[in-house]
């Protein structure tokens, strides 16, 4: 029995000599055994045969095997015949924790159930496993901690609560997989498997306790043992912060103890001085002086050696990429001679994978993928969803999209639609057929077919609701769960999935599927193993489920010989590298900072070493691990390494270098960075990715810079290509985009809007306020989805509806107004309020209790606003003429019609709220009332510009119809007035603040006589202020101007004249086709309406940008206006 140890830095040739050892000892008679870790075995089986190569020793392979420590358990345990005990996953360990943590909870004093703490009890069970820890050297612990640190004590009691428990579960049932290596140490003394073998232990950084005891009882069997191990001498001479090795000579120290223990002899250690791996200066120096203190500056030129500083990491990967191609393409490198390593794949990882692709590049991403994402698992975790939610919006439509319905896409949306606008919640969805409709809705076909689609899908999950309802174990549970799968053919419908992924060559999809199906019937056979028959609620379940597919995993396994392999820096052990990307380099990342400590930190661990039991190393020794294991990724390639680091990361938040990236330059001082933060070189690679240059090059061109004239040559090429012509056509084109929307052809305008164009004064507002949004408006009839929500368009109906119907009742009843009581008032509101709650109709904010409190405050502004229309009218000989007056359709007025210059024809439709008339000796006279839901005034500023056109539009085509003298154009604002003051007030005093503000705004005619018919009792008011119209009286019998919003009746034959006009005008430019990106802006009020525009995102309208222009609205005085409108019309 012997040992010996091969040692030397990284590139000397360890694993060489021990596989040139065992070819030249294969036929002496001793079985050789090749022990590495388990992301080497298949290196080193391949190793293993080039070793054997030739025809003779090939036959002798059978006395050479490789083996992994787990895979020497499994051997043994089988031949030794061990336990039939099930091996319990990390899927089921960390369901049965999250179990005990939810039962113990009370009894813990830092654990809780979440999820990170799953984790962390996990790992830290696993630690004590590994270092043989067993629950009686915890209470001696606790007990030894328990005097001088109550608060370690308390921590230690925790872990000693779910660890004991954990134990309890498993003892005879389960094998815990962190218990096989101990299990093996126990079996090995029973088995003479490796008794008078050769043993090889190689590529290893270190050992657990495990570990260390299975080598023991290997020392006493095995003829021999021999080590590996990276390291620059046998013994430590520096402290550990200056010495890179320090952690490995720890390592040759322990083994020469355990040697010592077991009475094994000690051969004369092998050092491999030669560097034999690199093929040149630069990388050779790196592996001298990248740790040595102090390091030596290489004083050669840099040729193998380069760094490269990205504007970001999306750029940093696509400069990998083209030198991963230049390797390819230049150098005759194969795709598996080059290697990428990260510090931080998990932002990396989907970069490689989309650029990659990109350019043409085979890849493997070595990672263990989360399966959050998978199609399987978001509809197993949203059918779980809808119970615990109660049928939630997004728990139901997560389940709808994962696509195991057969329901189209076009159906999803009609659903979705649906429910969003009538906020389809709990239940709703199964208890009865749904009808929500308004005036604006879908037709009853459409609802009856919503049904059916709603039916479709609530009657399994209905089913499986009932048959988990009551007491349930949790195997009845997975029972159901699983039942539910069959039942519905989930599995043949994944199957058929995972045939279409293969037909379209995304293999790597595929298997994932393929994968997902097996785990989740893993996770739910381990929930029947673990917890079977025990009594379990749903909610219970649920949690111990999202558990256990979260711990699941999705390993990958390379898909070709011959892929680049994109790796994390503390896994990645490639060999037979010709190059190496090392990417990331970036402070935080290399080396890392800020790493857990976990539930014991590294002053728990001290004081827990002081007591006799070692536990894995702590912060400061995992940083000189993590320098190792980075001094191995920049010691892997043989020729070349590539450097990168990113100057921000994917949010524009800015990155700082390495320290290693100073490191490197301190040490190679002719390394040239090369940037694309400021210059952005063009390369030709692949097709695809040259165009995409070619076009960022033509737009340099475009701007008047210079660029190579080469890619002058690569237009012409693609110019001429049949493939490619036409999309280059298109996008230069695009290049010289300027914003700018296209007149529609005539003949699209034809079909668009009809021979005929029918609109409304609002919409010319609209177009008036910006022509691009009408087009996408009106002409393309693009929406965004209608969501619940109470908005002013919802209110404003319902108090239209209550007003008008009011009207309705005193014309019907033949009440006169003059003479109606507010008690009279108030009952016959309430009675249409109630009246029109009951309607079919639905309006959107009583379909929920929560909107009901809402129809109850409507209803007292609805009353408030009628009190003082009415109170209005009482104070007014004008009367009533009419209300809810229509142009067009069935209403009392044709629409109002304009003939534009070419002779098409353009039909007005709209309605008056209210019309009031006032019957004088010289003639009859007209205000036009519009009633709205918030505070509105008349600005003739926007009228000139069109966007304010629709009260005037009104009283000019009443006017001409019925023969009326125009008397104003009034709004009354139908609001919940807020009252602010400094000041206690008293009934009256609020009374009259209440009443200023519903007090009408606009514009009235400036003849004394008309302002006193329509407030009667103007001159009796506080300095001539009339509470209900815009309008003050001097002393002296005239209109004052402050106060007065009026204009003299030869204005008002301007103003009317001037609708006809710009609605012509407006008109005009729609059948035009002119649909110009051109939002106004308000001077006055300092906004535009791209403030709360629906299709900001689509115009992309900017000031900045050549030929966006807002059209902005002057802040002129009334007499400005006016006389400007006067020029336009005389």
């Amino acid at each position: 029995m012997s040992l010996q140890i091969i040692y030397g830095r990284s590139g000397c040739g360890k694993t060489h000599y021990i596989f040139n050892d065992i070819s030249k000892n294969i036929d002496n008679g001793r079985k050789k055994y090749i022990i590495t870790p388990e992301q080497f075995s298949f290196s080193a089986e391949k190793e293993l045969l080039r070793s054997l190569e030739d025809e003779e020793q090939n036959s002798a392979v059978i006395n050479a095997e490789v083996l992994t420590f787990a895979r020497m358990a499994h051997r043994v345990s089988s031949e030794v015949g061990g336990s039939n005990k099930t091996v319990l996953s990390n899927c089921g360990k960390s369901m049965l924790i999250y179990s005990i943590l939810s039962n113990k909870k009370n009894n813990l004093k830092f654990l809780g159930k979440s999820d990170s703490n799953i984790d962390m009890v996990m790992t830290q069970i696993t630690e004590l496993k590994k270092h043989g820890v067993t629950l009686e050297n915890l209470k001696t612990l606790m007990e030894q901690v328990g005097e001088n640190d109550l608060y370690l004590e308390n921590k230690l009691q925790d872990i000693y609560t779910v660890y004991s428990k954990f134990q309890e579960k498993i003892v005879n049932n389960y094998v815990d997989e962190n218990d096989a290596l101990t299990i093996l140490e126990g079996q090995l003394d029973a088995t003479d498997m490796f008794k008078n073998t050769e043993i090889y232990i190689d590529e290893f950084v270190g050992f657990t306790k495990q570990e260390y005891a299975i080598i023991a009882k290997l020392l006493k069997q095995a003829s021999k043992v021999t080590i590996t191990v990276t390291s620059n001498s046998m013994e430590k001479i520096d402290e550990a912060s200056n010495d890179i090795f320090f952690s490995n000579k720890e390592t040759i120290e322990k083994i020469l103890r355990i040697a010592k223990e077991t009475k094994t002899s000690v051969e004369e250690p092998v050092f491999l001085e030669k560097i034999y791996r690199f093929k040149s200066k630069e990388l050779n120096h790196i592996e001298r002086n990248l740790y040595n203190f102090p390091y030596k500056k290489y004083d050669g030129s840099v040729e193998n050696l380069s760094l490269f500083l990205a504007n970001n990491q999306y750029s940093e990967i696509e400069e990998v990429a083209r030198r991963i191609l230049e390797l390819v393409r230049s150098k005759k490198f194969r795709y598996r001679d080059i290697s990428v390593i990260t510090k931080n794949i998990d932002v990396y990882s989907n970069l490689c994978k989309a650029i990659f692709k990109e350019y043409d590049i085979p890849v493997f991403i070595d990672e263990k993928r989360d399966l959050s994402q998978n199609i399987l698992v978001k509809y197993l975790i949203s059918i779980l969803d809808i119970f615990a939610r109660n049928w939630s919006y997004d728990s139901v439509f997560n389940y709808i999209k994962c696509g195991f319905l057969n329901i189209t896409p076009s159906d999803i949306y009609l659903l979705e639609n649906y429910a969003l606008k009538w906020e389809i919640k709990g239940s709703k969805w199964y208890k009865v057929d749904w009808n929500f409709h308004d005036e604006d809705s879908i037709g009853k076909a459409t609802i009856d077919h919503i049904n059916e689609l709603r039916r479709e899908i609530v009657t399994p999950l209905v089913e499986l609701k009932n048959n988990l309802s009551g007491n349930k174990t949790a195997k009845q549970i997975s029972e159901n769960l699983y039942n539910f799968l069959i039942k519905n053919n989930i599995d043949k419908v994944l199957e058929s999935k995972i045939k279409e992924l293969n037909d379209m060559q995304k293999v790597d999809i595929a298997a994932e599927y393929e994968t997902s199906w097996k785990i989740v019937m893993q996770v739910l056979d381990e929930i029947v193993l673990v917890f079977g028959d025990e009594n379990i609620t749903f909610e219970s379940y649920m949690q111990i489920l999202k558990t256990g597919l979260g711990e699941s995993k999705l390993g990958t396994i390379p898909m070709a010989q011959d892929e680049v392999t994109v790796g994390d820096v503390d896994r990645s052990r490639s060999h037979k590298i010709k190059a190496v990307f090392i990417i990331g380099l970036n402070d935080g990342m290399f080396p890392s900072i800020n790493k857990a400590e976990g539930f014991l930190n590294d002053d728990d661990r001290e004081k827990i070493k002081q007591n006799g039991v070692e536990l894995a190393k702590g912060t400061i020794d995992r940083i000189y691990e993590d320098n190792f294991n980075i001094y191995k990724a920049f010691t892997t390639a043989e020729e070349r390494i590539f450097l990168s680091y990113s100057s921000s990361d994917m949010e524009g938040k800015s990155l700082r270098p390495s320290v290693l990236v100073s490191r490197i330059k301190k040490i190679f001082e002719g390394l040239k960075e090369t940037s694309d933060v400021i210059y952005r070189k063009s390369e030709i690679s692949t097709k695809e990715n040259t165009f995409k240059e070619l076009l960022i090059n033509l737009r340099e061109f475009r701007d008047g810079n210079e660029i190579d004239t080469k890619w002058f040559d690569v237009y012409n090429l693609y110019n001429e290509s049949e493939e490619w012509h036409e999309k280059l056509a298109s996008a230069v084109k695009a290049l010289n985009y300027t914003n700018t929307a296209e007149k529609i052809k005539k003949e699209n305008v034809e079909k668009m809007y009809g021979s005929t164009l029918k609109t409304s004064v609002s919409k010319l507002e609209q177009y008036s306020g910006c022509p691009f949004s009408y087009y996408l408006k009106y002409g393309l009839k693009l929406n965004d989805k209608e969501t619940f929500n109470v908005e002013a368009v919802d209110t404003g109906s319902f108090m239209h509806d209550v007003i008008d119907n009011f009207f309705g009742i005193i014309e019907e009843r033949n009440i006169n107004l003059k003479e109606i009581t507010d008690e009279e008032l108030e009952k016959i509101v309430a009675e249409i309020v109630s009246e029109k709650l009951k309607l079919d109709r639905n309006y959107i904010f009583t379909t929920t209790s929560k909107y009901k409190v809402l129809s109850n405050r409507l209803q007292k502004v609805v009353t408030m606003s009628v009190k003082y229309i009415v109170q209005s009218l009482k104070q007014s000989e004008f009367e009533v003429f009419g209300h809810e007056l229509e142009f067009g359709g069935d209403g009392q007025y044709k629409p109002i019609t304009v003939i534009t210059e070419d002779g098409k024809k353009v039909e007005i439709t709209g309605k008056i709220d209210r019309v009031d008339i006032m019957k004088n000796p010289d003639g009859t006279y007209v205000r036009i009332i519009d009633y709205k839901s918030s505070v509105k005034n008349i600005d003739l500023n926007q009228v000139f510009y069109g966007l304010q056109l629709q009260l005037l539009t009104y009283l000019n085509e009443t006017c001409k119809v019925e023969d009326f003298i125009p008397a104003g154009v009034l709004y009354f604002n139908l609001i919940n007035p807020t009252i602010g003051t400094d000041k206690n007030l008293n009934d009256e005093e609020v009374e009259e603040k209440i009443r200023q503000e519903f007090k009408m705004k606009g514009l009235i005619l400036a003849d004394v006589n008309i302002i006193k018919k329509m407030d009667t009792n103007i001159e009796n008011e506080p300095k001539g202020i009339s509470k209900i119209i815009p309008a003050t009286i001097k002393k002296d019998g005239e209109i004052s101007d402050r106060g007065t919003s009026a204009v003299t009746k030869e204005q008002f034959v301007y103003l009317q004249k001037y609708m006809e006009k710009i609605i012509k005008q407006i008109s005009e430019e729609i059948l035009q086709g002119n649909i110009e990106v051109k939002p106004y802006y308000n001077a006055s009020t300092k906004k535009t309406p791209c403030e709360y525009c629906k299709y900001k995102s689509i115009c992309r309208f900017d000031e900045n940008t050549k030929n966006n222009e807002y059209k902005y609205i002057s802040k002129l005085n009334k007499d400005a206006v006016l006389e400007m409108i006067k020029n336009k019309v005389v």
